[in-house]
């Protein structure tokens, strides 16, 4: 059965009536704010309208998160089958899943303690251990600087400085738009280049602290990981 629309009155110097199934949340708030500025409250007819529409929607996106877990469910069991029995398979199986998801979700870490029978607790403990594992989704480009002697004494600090106040993260973070993730390492092995960034795995040396805009620039014209 096709639902009824779900609409409200339009505005008095308007016609016909809006259907609030189309819009999205901020018309959504600005139709209640509306509504409430010309009645003095929202009335009870538009209040069980949205309460339905609000139902509607929340029934959606548990489908698509019951879709995404199976999907994710899967992807932790592949792994876990193919190093079960295997000593120190924890780790080779966390390298696997930050390999397919470019870090390690939350969830995948709970699916692994059920099906290992190891301790959540346990499996943080190793991913906060090792540098290389990441808790939050990737961005679209990395930048890292380098911050091992070398490169210090050169100046390395003032690039990093740079970046975070051109990017706004910290070390170890990613960008809200999920663009930019930024790192600073101890050495990358290019002492005589140094200071030297490396952006989306091409390393960049003697960088100056001007170079920096120019470098995030060039990066965003790419199409950075897959």
């Amino acid at each position: 059965m096709t639902p009824t629309p779900t609409t409200v009155p339009a505005d008095s110097h308007e016609r016909g009536s809006v259907d609030l199934a189309h819009c999205d949340e901020g018309a959504l708030l600005g139709i209640l704010d509306e509504v409430e500025r010309r009645h003095g409250f929202i009335p009870r007819d538009v209040s069980d309208q949205l309460a339905r529409l609000i139902e509607m929607r929340l029934e959606k996106i548990r489908r698509i998160q019951g879709k995404l877990d199976s999907t994710l469910r899967r992807d932790v069991l592949r792994h876990v089958d193919a190093w079960r029995g295997e000593e120190g398979n924890l780790i080779m199986i966390l390298h696997a899943i930050q390999n397919e998801y470019g870090y390690v979700p939350r969830e995948a870490a709970m699916e692994l303690s059920r099906e290992l029978g190891v301790k959540l607790a346990r499996i943080y403990e190793v991913l906060t251990f090792y540098h290389y594992f990441k808790l939050q989704p990737p961005g679209n480009h990395t930048v890292v600087v380098c911050n091992g002697t070398a490169c210090y004494l050169k100046g390395a600090a003032d690039l990093i400085h740079e970046v975070q106040s051109r990017l706004g993260v910290g070390e170890g973070e990613t960008t809200q738009d999920r663009e930019f993730h930024f790192d600073v390492v101890r050495c990358i092995g290019c002492c005589g280049m140094s200071p030297a960034v490396v952006v989306d795995g091409k390393t960049h040396g003697r960088v100056k602290s001007s170079d920096i805009s120019g470098l995030l620039d060039a990066a965003k014209k790419t199409g950075g990981r897959a």
